[in-house]
């Protein structure tokens, strides 16, 4: 067999087994109510969130969209990590991570100041990560936005990106760390009778 099939093959066998972000529902019922509830697929696990109705979400670029109905210009997204679990989190890579947060601010973004670096901000779960707090000026107001790269299965890092005007943000932020800090596994026999 030639180099190039095997590297094919086994591209598309790690592909397959990558966590996908691209948000799909499930609907469950429990005590006789039927609960409709998005999840993400790493191969046969299912990872849940719980999402109030205050919160839509769609699919966008290559991971989801969160927006929070009520607050203006107020959003998370979920998406892949340019770098990944291999890139150790901590002080010797600090300026890798932030070199790549930076570039996944909006391209008219002026005026951008960085607030603070966090290691670690979400420690349920076991995960290690590294957040980064930035303000910056848009057409439409002050922004401010924060970067959180996570390890939040052993195999990939994301990145949690949450923005809003400033004054939304902590606000905002909060609705972000509740959704986030409900990913869960799904039961498979919850899957199995929900899907």
């Amino acid at each position: 067999m030639k180099l190039s099939c095997i590297l094919f093959l086994a591209a598309s066998a790690c592909s397959a087994l990558a966590l996908d972000l691209s948000p799909q529902f499930i609907t469950i019922v429990s005590d006789g109510i039927a609960i409709r509830r998005p999840y993400f697929s790493d191969g046969d696990k299912k990872y849940a969130l719980t999402l109030n109705i205050e919160t839509e979400l769609t699919p966008f670029e290559d991971g989801a969209l969160f927006r929070f109905v009520k607050l203006s210009q107020a959003e998370m997204r979920l998406r892949p990590s340019p770098l990944g679990v291999d890139t150790a989190i901590e002080d010797a890579s600090k300026d890798k991570y932030e070199e790549a947060a930076r570039k996944l601010l909006p391209q008219d973004a002026a005026e951008v100041v960085l607030d603070q670096v966090t290691f670690d901000p979400l420690p349920i779960n076991g995960w290690k990560g590294i957040r980064f707090l930035f303000h910056y000026r848009l057409p439409s107001g002050e922004m401010r936005e924060s970067l959180t790269f996570l390890n939040i299965i052993p195999t990939q890092q994301v990145v949690v990106q949450t923005a809003s005007l400033a004054k939304d943000f902590s606000d905002a932020s909060d609705r972000a760390y509740d959704i986030i800090r409900r990913w869960h596994e799904l039961d498979p026999k919850a899957v199995a009778r929900g899907l």
